[in-house]
């Protein structure tokens, strides 16, 4: 009776010990140390431009057998583990014979840790204690590691935690420091070093232990020699080969542009930020800054036309200089952009048919509800042509075309363009055209990559191969080629230059956006406070660091399609003596009526346009659709008029 009790009680325990192995072996894993990783920022070309360590302070990257090279994968299953792609977590013929070794000899002589046991001991620090209980914890997860995870993840755990020295771990990290490769560019003796290493990352450092060093890589390639195929003179030549003498750890070189990735929960981040371009534009601006006191500062970027990349991006003159608040990322600040949304508008206008390339504005006083602006240096003009007016930034000219397109309009269809509010959210009006619109130097260049090259697939970007969302301003090939040309002077020795400067109120900043054959650079200068300076223009403090940057990137003139002008002596004697073009409603009448459509009388041969947009015929009547204000506006040649009436509707 008593046996068949304890048989029972023997039976059941072996039971309920495979029933909870089962359930056991059935969760997932627990992932451990895999789940923390550092954000590793690089360059188009492959470089590290930032790197942000793991809580724990490593550098530890998330490895891809796709990205590391197939030598050093079979080398490491070659030496460490040759029945990997076959056993299911504890190899039973490398158990019996470690057990049977210890048991002769009394002592531990070689031990039956598999990869994937390893790969659990990385995950999971605790386990990594010398115990009978510890042993059988790693046998079962390495069990349940083997359920739920394929070989190829294993393997890329292994290299993800790995350890090969200092902060150093997984072999891209690795590979990168002791190499300044990536894990697909090693050689032989460069693989084997890293096979290595993991075993005794700290006694096994060849810039501290060389000695140890040299034998552990031997002894990797004595073992790994037949089996990968080594010929006796490569073996000769990757035994003879020198060992690393310094762990490199990268430095930040774009750190404003990796606090935009904080966010991201990417921890690999392939941008389009060419590496040389980036370390000369950084050196640009800190030298071209230091000729003014602090707390002045600079920014800058440049742009690829075609793509809208980013190739180079400095947020200000040194991330660490407390005085200037270099930590502030200018490209991103909202500030006022000066004179550089006249492009835009002239664009528009050009695009509308409210203007041509051969306008003749009178840049004279302009005062409108309240609102009277005056040129950059106060003066006025008198009769200037587009391209005058672009070139020279004057004020009146660029309001008199914004007040023709409507000013709400205009913004409206600006702010529709980015997709989300910009600026300080406040109706600009016509103080939009002398820089009342805020808007961040980033947002300023996705409207020079649309203007300068429409159709373009998407705002900038500074991801590898990135496409953003396209939301275009409705301006096409036509008139941006127009309005570049208008745009277009050349310098002193006869050299196309396509740019558009500005300096926001009281000198507070200085812009210039200037335009090559293939890039766009962008320069800003200003103080962190927006405060009042003396010395800041758009021309005499950013264009000539653009010009430094061109020289510098080696960046050509662009290619711009000159026009023909048309005769503009009648019309500009059309414009002296036109009279009136709108009869009726005049500017600032009141209409109370009963229905929406109301009488209008003016010059029959004259381009209509009602709150921006154009009639498509003229026939003296007019629907309003709505109560309110409303503007209407009439072009004939380069004459135009505009009348503001406001619509009351009443009751029958």
């Amino acid at each position: 009776m008593i046996k068949r009790v304890s048989i029972t009680f023997t039976l059941g325990g072996v039971i309920l010990a495979m029933l909870w192995i089962g359930a056991y072996l059935s969760r997932e894993p627990e992932l451990g140390r895999l789940e923390s990783f550092s954000q590793v920022i690089r360059s188009e070309e492959g470089s590290i431009i930032n790197l942000r360590l793991t809580p724990s302070g490593h550098w530890r990257e998330q490895a891809s057998l796709e990205n590391v090279d197939t030598k050093l994968v079979d080398m490491l299953v070659a030496y460490e583990d040759k029945r990997f792609m076959s056993h299911f977590g504890v190899d039973p013929i490398a158990l019996l014979r470690a057990t049977y070794n210890s048991i002769t000899s009394g002592r531990v002589v070689s031990g039956a840790s598999t990869l994937t046991m390893q790969t659990v001991r990385l995950m999971h620090p605790e386990l990594q204690k010398r115990s009978f209980m510890t042993k059988i914890k790693q046998m079962l997860e390495a069990l349940r590691l083997e359920r739920h995870f394929t070989k190829e993840q294993i393997l890329e755990a292994y290299f993800s935690l790995a350890p090969y020295g200092g902060n150093i771990e997984g072999v891209e990290a690795a590979s990168e420091a002791w190499f300044q490769k990536r894990p697909n560019q090693l050689t032989m003796s460069e693989a084997a070093l890293l096979v290595a290493l993991p075993q005794s990352p700290e006694v096994r450092r060849p810039d501290l232990f060389p000695n140890n060093a040299f034998k552990a890589k031997r002894l990797v390639l004595e073992k790994t020699k037949e089996r990968l195929g080594i010929d006796d003179v490569s073996y000769n030549e990757y035994i003879t080969e020198r060992l690393p003498n310094r762990l490199r750890k990268p430095s930040s070189i774009a750190p404003h542009l990796a606090d935009k990735f904080l966010t991201f929960t990417r921890q690999s981040i392939d941008t389009s930020i060419s590496i040389d371009w980036q370390k000369e534009l950084s050196q640009i601006i800190q030298v071209s800054i230091s000729e003014f006191k602090a707390p002045m500062n600079a920014a800058a970027m440049v742009i690829e036309r075609r793509t809208g990349d980013v190739k180079a991006y400095v947020g200000s003159s040194a991330y660490s200089e407390i005085d200037r608040k270099g930590a502030v990322n200018y490209l991103t600040a909202v500030r006022s952009p000066g004179s550089t949304l006249k492009p835009l508008i002239y664009a528009t206008a050009l695009q509308r048919g409210f203007i041509k390339p051969n306008h003749v504005y009178q840049d004279k006083v302009f005062h409108q509800n309240g609102y009277t602006p005056t040129n950059f240096d106060g003066n006025w003009t008198g009769e200037v042509t587009l391209k005058d007016a672009l070139i020279r930034s004057l004020n009146i000219p660029a309001i008199e075309t914004l007040d023709m397109l409507g000013p709400e309009e205009f913004e409206k269809n600006l702010r529709s363009f980015f997709g989300k509010e910009i600026g300080h959210g406040k109706e600009a009006g016509l103080s939009l055209a002398a820089g009342g619109f805020y808007m961040s130097a980033e947002n300023l260049a996705d409207l020079y990559v649309e203007l300068a090259d429409p159709g373009h697939e998407g705002k900038i970007s500074f991801l590898k191969d990135e496409i953003t969302s396209a939301n275009s301003f409705l301006i096409n090939q036509k008139t941006s080629s127009k309005i570049l040309s208008l745009l277009s002077q050349n310098d002193r020795l006869g050299r196309v230059m396509v740019f558009k400067t500005g300096t926001s109120h009281n000198r507070q900043d200085a812009w210039v956006v200037r335009l090559f054959a293939k890039h766009i650079v962008l320069v800003w200068l200003g103080t962190p406070d927006a405060e009042r300076t003396e010395v800041l223009t758009g021309r005499t403090a950013a264009l000539p660091i653009s010009t430094v940057i061109a020289e510098t990137l080696g960046l050509k003139s662009p290619k711009v399609k000159i026009f023909a002008q048309e005769n503009t002596e009648s019309k500009i004697i059309a414009k002296k003596e036109c009279g009136k073009l709108i009869n009726f409603p005049v500017d600032g009448e009141w209409i109370r009526s009963s229905r929406t459509v109301i009488s209008i009388n003016g010059d029959d041969s004259a381009k209509w346009y009602l709150n921006g947009q154009p009639l498509k015929s003229y026939n003296q009547q007019l629907e309003l659709k709505r109560a309110g204000v409303h503007k209407l506006t009439a072009v004939l040649y380069n004459c135009s008029e505009t009348s503001e009436v406001f619509l009351e509707l009443a009751q029958n």
